[in-house]
């Protein structure tokens, strides 16, 4: 599966990726640079193969994936944010997702399409303006003709921008979707506090209110889970077993 994720310049594709992917929170991304031309990384959700392309969105860049298409092929979904701080550079945000399309369009593709309204977070910004923006945005040409599927998102709000790219990921495994539903419903219902993870330390669902993670946990919580399915799959012959150990900060449990 290939996730190609585009706009312009500074609209958050790298924060995005790195706070739902990338195990980073949001205000480790603060800092970051632009992306340099794009940037690919791989990853195993429930056994899919992801590959997520984070293209720079300078206008140089943007200029040599279109006069290059052969890098936008075989996108199973696109991906494209835009940025609601900058409302004056809609009709060029417009302009570059109508190339891409086509780029995409002519090289044989019909991949599933996204818009993230990207950065509706009042950290950083007025509410008034960001409504203002965002109905804006929603009335853009590409918008109407399209009709692609819409999330207001925000880095800021990890835990709901993690389940959008969930939702994404599986969106082409009706079954696969189906299964997620019913752990959710089944989650809803119990009183403990819960976790599911895939082998890989991928947040599949969750019960816990205030929870804010991306979809992969921290990496001592990966090594922890990962070590288990070690001792589970060479030393045990049994069908199941608990494990348990004791971190810096609280006692870890896990079933099989």
């Amino acid at each position: 599966m290939k996730i190609s994720l585009v706009g312009l310049s500074g609209c958050g594709k790298t924060s995005i990726y790195l706070t739902t992917l990338g195990g980073m929170t949001p205000l480790e991304t603060r800092d970051l640079g632009p992306t340099v031309m794009h940037d690919v990384k791989s990853h195993n959700y429930l056994g899919l193969e992801i590959s997520l392309w984070d293209f720079g969105g300078q206008e140089e860049y943007r200029q040599s994936y279109l006069e290059r298409p052969q890098l936008l092929a075989n996108t199973t979904a696109l991906v494209f944010v835009l940025d609601l701080h900058q409302p004056e550079q809609y009709d060029e945000a417009n302009r570059y997702y109508t190339d891409v399309y086509r780029a995409i369009q002519e090289g044989g593709g019909d991949p599933n399409i996204y818009v993230f309204y990207h950065k509706y977070d009042v950290e950083d910004y007025f509410e008034a303006k960001l409504k203002e923006s965002l109905a804006k945005a929603k009335t853009l040409p590409f918008i109407k003709e399209h009709a692609p599927k819409t999330y207001i998102t925000s880095i800021y709000r990890q835990d709901e921008l993690s389940d959008v790219f969930r939702q994404i990921l599986i969106a082409d495994f009706k079954e696969l979707q189906n299964s997620v539903q019913k752990a959710q419903a089944n989650l809803a219902k119990l009183k403990s506090k819960i976790i599911v993870c895939d082998v890989n330390g991928n947040v599949i669902t969750h019960n816990i209110k205030g929870f804010a993670t991306g979809i992969q946990l921290r990496e001592d919580l990966r090594d922890y889970i990962l070590v288990c399915n070690v001792i589970r799959e060479n030393f045990l012959a049994t069908d199941s077993a608990n494990f348990s150990a004791v971190s810096e900060v609280k006692r870890l449990d896990s079933s099989y």
